[in-house]
């Protein structure tokens, strides 16, 4: 069997599947979390796990990384039913208000058009391509995909629940999604190669499982649209604070710059 041929920019010798680059790459976008001098909105959106999927994404396609598409459409996959399933019911619009808010006004249809080339379409192409290659998806992308998204979590926010850096959503739900997705995605891009089109059905519908119960749940909408009437009072309170803060140190740095100095008389 002749050797097999290493891929481009290959970091370290033997590493076929180039996760050493991918691990920099990761590097360098948690790094941004600690750019205190970025604007607002530019640090949101490097915090954020899609833009993070996006980014390898590009990196793909500049650098030529097939040997990545199995990973990315597990990835990819994760996001969208974990999102849909986050912010399923309308719970979206809060996103579009956060954005608004650091600054990114957009309306509901231009949002929704960002929504889907972001989200949808990353893993409906991946999708296609592997199973047009007949590249196969092994299950260890599964883990692959579950080391990013955990450490992505614990990098960014310390735990879990990723609330803090999107808007208040069922995070114990989300991570069901994840799960689901990242073991289930292999298996259904294999059986799409294998033409098995009763057994990739039956895949499609377990990724639609998640979605379902936060989409049938008659509490969805109101529990979560509360929390984050309560996140954005919580948060003007602590601007509030943080403001009478720094105006009540000025003014004790001005009294006491104001006040003379006196030379005390010996006795």
């Amino acid at each position: 069997m002749p050797p097999r041929k290493a891929p481009p920019l290959q970091m370290v010798p033997g590493d076929r599947y180039n996760i050493s680059l991918g691990v920099i790459a990761a590097f360098v976008l948690a790094a941004c979390k600690d750019l205190p001098y970025l604007p607002a909105l530019l640090q949101f959106n490097l915090n954020a796990f899609t833009n993070w999927n996006l980014s390898f994404i590009a990196l793909r396609l500049a650098t030529g990384q097939r040997q990545w598409d199995p990973f990315l459409v597990t990835n990819s996959m994760g996001i969208l039913c974990t999102f849909r399933t986050a912010f399923a019911q309308g719970l979206d619009e809060n996103m579009r208000r956060k954005l608004a808010r650091l600054g990114l006004m957009l309306p509901r249809w231009l949002f929704v058009t960002l929504d889907h080339l972001c989200h949808t379409v990353p893993p409906v192409l991946l999708l296609a391509t592997v199973v047009r290659r007949k590249q196969r998806v092994h299950p260890m992308n599964s883990v692959y995909c579950l080391v990013l998204s955990t450490w992505f979590a614990f990098r960014q926010n310390a735990h879990l629940d990723a609330s803090n850096i999107y808007v208040p959503h069922p995070w114990k739900r989300a991570w069901v999604a994840i799960l689901v997705a990242s073991f289930t995605t292999p298996r259904l891009a294999n059986a799409l190669i294998d033409r098995c089109h009763r057994r990739a059905l039956g895949y499609a519908l377990m990724l639609l499982a998640p979605w379902l119960s936060s989409k049938l749940d008659p509490h969805f909408r109101s529990t979560y649209n509360f929390e984050c009437l309560l996140q954005n009072a919580n948060r003007k309170i602590a601007e509030k604070a943080h403001s009478e803060r720094h105006k009540h140190r000025g003014a004790i740095a001005r009294s006491a710059s104001e006040v003379p100095l006196r030379r005390e008389d010996s006795t």
